[in-house]
This record gives C-alpha cells, structure tokens and sequence, in this order.
C-alpha cells in the first residue's frame, strides 16, 4: 500500500470542504496551504486532522508546488477543494503497490455542472494526472488550467474525481471574471497579437465550431439543458477571453498615439468636432 499525502489548496472553500476531506481518510495525511480564508475552510480542515499552511497568493501552480514541498510522504494526491474522490477510486488507490512500475497516474475525472454531471460534450474522462510519486510530478505554471508534468511512465486508475465545478449560474459567473483575465494574461505571455483576422477566428469562428463539436458532434445534448449550457458558456469564455487579450495588448499598435478626442479639439475629416461622441 502506498503512504500518501493528499495536498490540496484553499480559499474559502467550505461549500464542499466537509465532503472532500471525510473522502480521504485512506491518505496518511492531509497538506492544505490557505491563502487567508475568511469563512470556515481553515477550521474545518483542522477538524480533519489537516497540517494547514497560510501562504500569500502566488498563482495556482507555484501554490501547488509549495503544498506538494510540505508533504511528508513518498507519494502525492493532488486534490482541488471542490473534488470528491469516490468510493472506487479511494479502494483503487489503497490496492496500489509500492512496486508499481509508474510515476503516477492519470484519474478520471466526472464534472458536474449545476448538479448535473455530464459524460457527453467532451467533458468525460477528462483525465487528470493527480497520483504521483514525490520529486517526480511538479505543476507547471500556467496562469490557469495548471497540469502536473511528469518523469517517467503514467498508469490509468478507473475510479473517478467527482468534481463539483459550478453549483449554481452565479457561482460560474464569479469564477468566469477571475479565469478569462487569467486566461487572456497566459495569451500575451504566449506572444498573441490581436489583429483583425485573429479577431475573428478566435472572437467567432473557432467558438462556433466549438459550440458545435461539443454539442453535437460530442453528444453534449445527452446532458439536457447542463449539456447545452456547458457548451454554450465553453464558447462564451473563449470569445471573452480573448476579448481581454485585446483589451489588455490595445487597440493601436505600439507607440501610436491615439487622437485627441477633448471637446473643442480639431480632427481633420471629422464633421463632428467639438461634439461628444455618440
């Protein structure tokens, strides 16, 4: 059996928290570094017999990694606060030997969005790379959607993450705000130029196409009306995104000055001078 730290990150978790932690009591321990909690998240985890760390905001990556340096254990199970690892996938894990022949290993992961847990649209196995053994696997630091990188060969457990990812419209729409600035940062990091034509495949061609792909082509209507909004605000966090993207990098291209637009001033060619712009 493998002696295993669940490391997970925090910050006013407490929806779900109680769930979560009660299904990892195969671990030999539990890591959880907070960054400043004002609900109940730290105290609960505390009730569990967590080792709970406060550290600043770093990103979700460099947090991780932090975590996975507390575990005292040969092996790691990363966990988000709002997964729940199932009864088959806790037994699946405990039956692991020490001799296994891989690094870690890649997990199912089943999402749920609006209390509705979708195996169509593209959205299951949606395979995770969460068990690995320690000084092996690290996370990269990608602004959002951070993955493990892995030395060595990965396995395939069947039991799956129950993962909780939004429980209700608001509660996506608050995460939504946070991930599509942070998606348009990794954008310009990666050198993207927001031209007109870049515009238009990433702001309507490539949505569109995903919409479809994910809704039809990949059964998304199975899921019912999760199914449809699941695809649909796929596509609508793309075309925001990248709307920030151009937001952030600008309209005029650098160095340009932008006209002088102060009531009064003189544009040559503009009959509406001196007036407020519509």
């Amino acid at each position: 059996m493998l002696k295993i730290s669940a490391v997970m990150i925090t910050f006013n978790a407490q929806a779900n928290l109680r769930q979560v932690l009660s299904a990892l009591g195969f671990a030999s321990e539990i890591v959880v570094v907070d960054s400043g909690s004002t609900d109940r998240t730290v105290e609960i985890c505390r009730e569990f017999g967590a080792r709970v760390f406060t550290r600043g905001w770093s990103g979700y990556g460099a947090q991780k990694n932090f975590a996975i340096q507390q575990a005292s254990h040969p092996w790691i199970l990363s966990i988000d606060a709002d997964e729940v690892v199932s009864p088959e996938l806790a037994r699946e894990i405990s039956a692991l030997e020490e001799n296994t022949p891989y690094a870690g290993f890649r997990i199912p992961r089943l999402n749920h969005y609006f209390g509705r847990p979708l195996y169509h649209g593209g959205q299951y196995p949606d395979l995770q790379l969460r068990l690995f053994s320690t000084g092996r696997g690290r996370y990269n630091h990608r602004p959002v959607h951070e993955s493990v990188e892995l030395e060595g060969p990965a396995g395939l457990l069947s039991g799956v993450i129950l993962h909780y990812s939004y429980e209700t419209i608001s509660d996506y729409f608050e995460k939504f705000e946070r991930y599509t600035s942070l998606e348009a940062e990794r954008l310009l990091a990666a050198g993207e130029q927001p031209t007109a034509l870049r515009l238009a495949q990433q702001m309507f061609l490539r949505p569109c196409w995903k919409f479809l792909w994910r809704y039809f082509f990949k059964l998304g209507f199975l899921d019912s009306t999760a199914g449809l909004l699941a695809a649909l605000f796929n596509s609508f966090t793309m075309i925001v995104s990248y709307a920030k993207c151009w937001e952030k990098a600008g309209e005029n291209p650098p160095g340009a000055k932008r006209p002088d637009r102060r009531p009064g001033a003189h544009h040559s060619g503009d009959n509406r001078s001196g007036q407020k712009p519509s």
